[in-house]
């Protein structure tokens, strides 16, 4: 069994008077911290205003790959292995589902409301065997989504007022014609 750590940040910013969170690499948020502490060189010198950094959360966690066919089987919570023919490839794709998963329990972690820092390393690997029900969105559900990402704050209802009112206009548009 292989065993890797990530450290990954999760850090809040403001957009658009609202506060969100991102998560990301330590490479990333040190380069980040680089760039800020430039800009505020920059603006010492200018003497303006200095960029705050962002209040930021610090995980490292312990990652299990399997090198084997009974190591992916083994870390996927069963016992025994079948006949498999291209061993590369199934632990290539067993692996990054492997790591999907246990980068999701990271994220989970670092952005849960009763998060509490730790020393160490935290093993997220019992992620990997872990039933996990997909979310089968509607697509209301998928636009409401959408939109949000676009930069639109909405919700479902104001969705379905907003779907009402076109389909209200479109009706009296064809009666009118």
């Amino acid at each position: 069994m292989q065993s890797i750590t990530k450290t990954k940040v999760r850090y809040a910013y403001d957009e658009d008077g609202k506060q969100k969170f991102a998560i990301t690499s330590e490479t990333a948020w040190n380069k980040q911290l680089k760039e800020i502490a430039g800009r505020n060189a920059e603006a010492q010198a200018k003497g303006e205003a200095l960029e705050e950094i962002p209040d930021a959360r610090f995980g490292t966690f312990g990652y299990n790959l399997a090198q084997t066919v009974d190591e992916a089987v083994t870390l996927a919570g069963g016992n025994g292995v079948g006949e498999y023919e291209n061993i590369d490839v199934f632990l290539g794709v067993f692996n990054y589902g492997a790591s999907l998963r246990q980068d999701n329990e990271a994220n989970d972690i670092l952005g849960s409301d009763n998060f509490e820092a730790w020393e160490g390393v935290k093993d997220v690997s019992y992620a990997v065997a872990q039933k996990m029900e997909r979310a089968k969105m509607t697509p209301e559900e998928q636009a409401v989504k959408s939109l949000n990402k676009a930069g639109f704050s909405i919700t479902p209802e104001q969705l379905r007022a907003a779907l009402a009112l076109i389909q209200q206009g479109a009706l009296g548009a064809s009666a009118g014609a």
